[in-house]
């Protein structure tokens, strides 16, 4: 049986530390979903279940037009910088918190552990990453079913909005394979 069509087709990603190579760098700025801006995030999420959030700006701005998100990954930074505001207003989200380090520029197998967690929760989740959450939404979209919608940021853009359908799984886990180990 090919380890591509199943499940586990990633386990071998999840138990090495992956780190992205500088040759990857612009390929990841071409959004992976559809790019959409204000209003229009509530429509194209649609039905969506779950509905997953990376990063700080992303995941409030969903709250304020009126839908938490069952999974958020943040770090309390927004373009690398602390902010104490955006840590007291995302600290209110999700009944549950993980907690993971993930260096910037690297994918932990802890992150994978612990979004695996998040995605077997029957709560809403918040996992709070010290380091670099950028990266964890290639892992989000490998590990969510595919109802669910992953959501992440493109600065100055919008947010980017992926179906976790087979083809986002293929390309997500294609971009986590040419990773350096």
């Amino acid at each position: 049986m090919s380890t591509e069509s199943s499940p586990s087709g990633f386990a071998d990603l999840a138990n090495v530390t992956l780190r992205l190579p500088d040759s990857l760098r612009e390929y990841l700025r071409w959004p992976m979903g559809a790019l959409v801006q204000g209003p229009s995030i509530l429509p194209t999420i649609g039905r969506a279940n779950p509905v997953v959030t990376v990063g700080d700006f992303c995941t409030l701005d969903l709250v304020a037009r009126g839908r938490t998100p069952d999974i958020c990954v943040v770090d309390f930074k927004t373009k690398r910088q602390e902010d104490p505001e955006l840590r007291e207003a995302l600290q209110r989200i999700g009944s549950k918190a993980l907690r993971v380090t993930n260096p910037p520029g690297t994918i932990t197998p802890d992150a994978w552990r612990v979004l695996s967690e998040a995605f077997k929760s029957d709560e809403r989740v918040r996992v709070e990453v010290r380091g670099e959450e950028d990266l964890l939404a290639l892992v989000c979209i490998a590990l969510a079913p595919p109802s669910a919608a992953v959501l992440y940021g493109m600065p100055s853009q919008g947010v980017v909005v992926v179906r976790a359908d087979e083809t986002a799984k293929s390309r997500a886990l294609d971009v986590l394979r040419r990773m350096e180990r």
